[in-house]
This record gives C-alpha cells, structure tokens and sequence, in this order.
C-alpha cells in the first residue's frame, strides 16, 4: 500500500471537526488498543461508523489547559533554550484514514535527535501526576497519541511538555518507535475494514452501557418484540436479572436511609462524626429564597429551597504513626 501523507491548515473549524470524524486521530487511536480514557472501542466504531463526532466531556481543568498552552510552551522553549512555533496543520496519511491535529513544533533540534521535533503541551493536576505519571512515562495514552502524531507528520522525535498543579514542568523526549508505528496502522486499517464489513466489536457492557442506551435512544412507535418465543429466551431471562437488580437497588435505598436515621437518633445534633478510616459531616444548609423573576413570570420564585441537614460519608486516610 503507498501512503500519502499530506499537512493542510484547516480553512475553518468546521472543516477541521469534518476531517477529525472521517479520520482515526492521535487522540481516539488509544481507543484501538483498550487503552483509551475517553472512548471504547465499541463507541469509537459506530461514531466513525455514522460519521459522529466523538464526544468528550470537557471540563475546566481540560479547558485551562488549553487556554495556557502558549504560555506553557513559550516557559519550557525558553528553560531549554529551543525556538518553539505553533503548528496549526492537521496531518493526514491515506488512504488510511490516520489523521491528528498537533500543539507546536521545535525548530531547534535536541542533541541526537534528527530535524524538527514536536511538542505535545498537557497541563496536568499535581494528583493526577502523582497518580498516572512517573519521571520517564506518560500514561499509555498520551504515549500513543505522540506516536501517532509522529507516525502521521513523519518525523523522528517529538517532546512531552507538562506543567504539573501550576509551577513545576518536565520535559518527556520520544524517538519514532516504527514498530509500534506500524502497529498502529495496522489497528487502523482493521478498524476502517471492519467498518466497510458491518463488524463492530462486541460491547463491554461495564463501560458501554451508557453509550448503548444512547445509541438505542430509539423505540419505534407500535413496534412490539414478543420474547415469549424461542428467540426471546435470552431477553426474558435479562428482563427478570433487571428486574432482580431493581429490587435489589430499591432495598439497598431502604437499608441505606434506615441506617442513617439509626445514625442521627444515636449523635443527636453534632455537625461532625468521627470514626476509624471514615468522617461523616451533618451540617445544615441554610434557606435559598431563590430569586423572583418579574419579567416573564410575574412573582414566581425560581430557585427556592428550604434548609436541610445535609449527610455526607467520606472515607479518610490512616494516620501514619
């Protein structure tokens, strides 16, 4: 197979997000491999399948990042001494389908790495790196993404610039590792057959039963499957094990609110419980008078909220001798 790579500025957003979704990008091919924070193989397939975009859930910790990507970069360009560009060009190789977006490019090369290098800018709370990073790696992820990116652009080397919590950096230096590089085409072009052949992975329902529901968001009106056949066997036992679960979860509510009653008898009015390994807090929350909106709906109070005691478990660490 020839591959053409090609590099192209998007004109437009929306060209930008049409290229993303017909493409396997350096941040869903993790997917591929079960190693994917974001998306499972199940979902990745029917998004691309029916041409939808993947959906992330942003929040502000990802949205900051992306707002202190230049001031990141530009502190680490300066610290080592490179010349550091923003590289807007989104990558595509076909006719595989691999496409990536990327943060910046390094004009200055590092020692033993040949040409121009990338830079892969992650801002990344000081738990989180605690958690899922160490000194030399990056989550499998983020690994993955950078090879991807590096097997799109055909370069040799690319840098991870982190800014841990908001005053710490480290620099991770990857070469172009070519076997893990055809591995992912490989990936990719069984992903891209399997979608011409009408061969979605199974589900793992543990992680897909949300996507599934959604995916399934339709019922069409009059339309009945009758499970007292043979056919229905499997449904009919699912329908009784979700019915089980169900009375399972309605005792499990019961137990749980007699137990806390049987708490709040015992410690009467004390705002705070503390226990071995656990802390409970029972502070009231005040009265919200909420807010009266004249315009639209003359006198109603939107908002409003009488005080409760609130009730909240929390387990807490063991203290060190």
């Amino acid at each position: 197979m020839i591959l053409t790579r090609t590099l192209q500025v998007p004109p437009s957003e929306q060209a930008w997000l049409l290229w993303r979704t017909a493409d396997i990008t350096s941040t869903e091919v993790s997917a591929l491999f079960g190693l994917s924070p974001y998306a499972t193989a199940f979902e990745l397939w029917h998004t691309k399948a029916h041409s939808m975009a993947v959906e992330f859930t942003d929040n502000d910790r990802m949205k900051w990042g992306r707002r202190l990507q230049n001031a990141i970069a530009a502190g680490i360009a300066e610290d080592r001494g490179w010349t550091v560009r923003s590289l807007p060009d989104y990558g595509r190789v076909m006719p595989l389908k691999m496409g990536s977006s990327f943060d910046f490019e390094i004009d200055v090369g590092v020692p033993g790495m040949d040409g121009r290098g990338i830079l892969e800018i992650k801002k990344v709370d000081s738990l989180v790196y605690r958690d899922n990073w160490t000194e030399t790696t990056a989550p499998d992820h983020i690994e993955l993404q950078v090879q991807h990116q590096l097997e799109v652009i055909d370069r040799e080397w690319a840098a991870i610039g982190v800014l841990i919590g908001g005053n710490e950096t480290r620099v991770l230096i990857r070469k172009r590792d070519r076997e893990i590089g055809a591995m992912i085409r490989q990936r990719v072009s069984q992903f891209w057959e399997s979608v011409v052949l009408g061969q979605p992975p199974a589900p793992d329902f543990s992680v897909d039963a949300d996507f599934v529901s959604r995916l399934y968001g339709y019922a069409e009106p009059g339309k009945v499957f009758d499970a007292r056949g043979v056919d229905g066997v499997d449904v009919s036992n699912l329908v009784l094990e979700y019915q089980d679960a169900l009375q399972a979860e309605n005792d499990a509510v019961e137990v749980k609110e007699i137990c806390k009653a049987k708490i709040l008898t015992a410690v009467g009015d004390h705002e705070t419980i503390l226990g071995d390994g656990w802390r409970v807090n029972t502070a009231v929350v005040a009265d919200n008078p909420g807010e009266v909106v004249t315009e639209e709906w003359l006198g109603r109070v939107v908002g409003a909220r009488k005080g409760y005691r609130g009730f909240r478990v929390t387990k807490q660490k063991a203290k060190e001798n």
